[in-house]
């Protein structure tokens, strides 16, 4: 996906190691690695209580909205990326996988690196959905283990309601939901897409496809007048440019506020030459478009 050459090889010191890099995709594929979740946090996570993980939980979605916006704002101000990942505490940065020594590394570095912090931010963002998934799961075997154990506590109601009650408030969990959502149609096959990296499509003209933000059902007509159709049958031009789809009013396309799980900044749809379609994802709970449209390398 990311194959630009670099005039000169660029380095990042990490921890008293040099590594260069010549292309894009060659940090990309460094980087590739650093976004599943590490053994011993596995470990720790499990050691968590139920209130602990939902703290955790609304930490990183703190986290994951800020960087959000950067990359919301790097793409409207493509040389402002350097001076937004510096204001950034590092402190805010995992250890796993060297994250905070990357970005430290990163910030040392002039505008000719912009680049690679964009993928670095991508990465991360990445890496922090990882976490997410990894804490909804273990508060979904903690729920389990506390069915079994309410079972077995009967006829004691009393605790066991009150116990039962500490799991009904998933609202978090909801947030950062990452199944696909079910298909539309009977063979309709749906693909989420990466977070915050740009993908080209190719639909057909005057064809219209199905796809969905969040749990929220959507029609792309790829007419002459492009539109996005949301499930309450408001129809939103797709003009030249970036469009920003969201519920918030900073956004070019501003969708119905009752359609809750879509995002604040949700979307990117860029048109390009040719009849193809740019998306870049931004959202918490995901974009998601049919698998044939996707290139195979990211379907």
């Amino acid at each position: 996906m990311l194959d630009r050459l670099f005039n000169k090889a660029l380095s990042l010191s990490i921890n008293g190691e040099e590594i260069s890099f010549h292309t894009l995709a060659e940090f990309e594929f460094a980087l590739g690695g650093r976004t599943n979740v590490p053994a011993s946090k596995l470990a720790d996570l499990i050691m968590l209580s139920p209130d602990e993980l939902k703290r955790e939980a609304k930490s990183i979605k703190t986290v994951e909205k800020r960087f959000v916006d950067i990359l919301s704002r790097s793409i409207e101000q493509p040389g402002e990326i350097g001076r937004l990942v510096r204001e950034v505490d590092i402190q805010v940065f995992s250890n796993d996988y060297e994250w905070r020594s990357i970005f430290k590394a990163l910030n040392n570095e002039d505008e000719a690196y912009d680049e690679l912090r964009r993928v670095a931010v991508v990465k991360y963002m990445q890496y922090l959905r990882s976490r997410q998934d990894v804490i909804k799961q273990t508060y979904k075997i903690k729920a389990k283990e506390l069915g079994r154990a309410s079972e077995a506590a009967r006829p004691t109601p009393g605790p066991v309601e009150e116990t039962r009650d500490q799991f009904k408030e998933t609202s978090i969990f909801d947030s950062m939901s990452l199944e696909a959502p079910p298909d539309l149609t009977a063979g309709a096959q749906l693909t989420r897409l990466p977070k915050g990296e740009a993908v080209t499509i190719r639909p057909r003209s005057n064809a219209d496809f199905d796809m969905r933000l969040s749990k929220h059902h959507f029609v792309f007509r790829n007419h002459a007048v492009r539109e996005l159709v949301d499930e309450l049958g408001n129809a939103h031009v797709i003009g030249p440019g970036k469009n920003i789809i969201g519920r918030d009013s900073v956004c070019n396309v501003v969708v119905d506020a009752a359609l809750r799980d879509v995002s604040r900044m949700h979307l990117i749809i860029e048109p390009l030459e040719g009849g193809a379609l740019r998306f870049t994802d931004l959202s918490s709970h995901g974009t998601f478009l049919p698998s044939g449209l996707l290139p195979a390398s990211e379907g």
